[in-house]
């Protein structure tokens, strides 16, 4: 039988520092993500999507390392590009492609064959609770909170290990948040994925993460 211990985390980092230029962001920050979702709750300005940023590749580092499912991907000189990462990554505003359709959007990050494959599209809309018929829409169409279950069809689609959420039911009013971040938890459960999202709403937090981290 294998111990909690002996499992590899879904994401650690270990003295993480990055920043803008002469300003410093992120000054040694340790966090390892187990299996589930972990909640970074703290403050407009903390540093909280400077952190996603840097775990997905779009920020580099100064110093610290990262292991995505014990894979360095930051560290000793190394910093793997963002799309080998094995990351998926949820922007706050969702950020679909405006000329797509939601299957065009939702395929956009596969391999040609696996763009042309209709079912997996489908299964990926049921994944995030979404009727197979909203394939044909497009971003224009949809309400905020199908927008968001849409980008996350996105990025569930390359099954990832794990999957970055920056703050992604805050433009929504506040019965549309309920419903799409229990949707979006159970979407992320069932796939498998574990999950590291940045929220500044404590309810929010303790509601859908198992573990919760505080940025200060």
């Amino acid at each position: 039988m294998i111990s909690p211990q002996d499992m590899t985390p879904a994401l650690e980092i270990q003295g993480l520092e990055a920043g803008y230029g002469r300003t410093s962001v992120l000054r040694g920050l340790d966090l390892v993500v187990p299996d589930g979702i972990t909640a970074i709750l703290g403050p407009s300005g903390c540093g909280k999507t400077t952190l996603l940023r840097a775990v997905a590749g779009f920020v580099t580092p100064t110093g610290g390392t990262v292991k995505v499912a014990g894979t360095p991907v930051v560290g000793a000189h190394r910093s793997v590009p963002a799309r080998l990462r094995g990351l998926g990554y949820v922007p706050q505003d969702g950020a679909l492609f405006p000329h797509l359709s939601v299957a065009g959007n939702v395929a956009f990050g596969l391999s040609r064959a696996e763009r042309q494959a209709a079912d997996l599209v489908a299964e990926m809309l049921a994944l995030v609770e979404l009727p197979a018929e909203m394939a044909s829409r497009y971003p224009h169409e949809l309400s905020g909170g199908q927008q968001q279950r849409v980008a996350l069809a996105r990025a569930l689609a390359p099954r990832p290990r794990v999957v970055l959420l920056d703050e992604p039911f805050s433009s929504l009013d506040a019965s549309l948040r309920e419903d799409t971040g229990r949707a979006v938890a159970r979407a992320l459960r069932t796939a498998g994925a574990a999950a590291l999202l940045v929220t500044h709403d404590q309810g929010e937090a303790l509601s859908l993460a198992d573990q919760v981290a505080v940025m200060m």
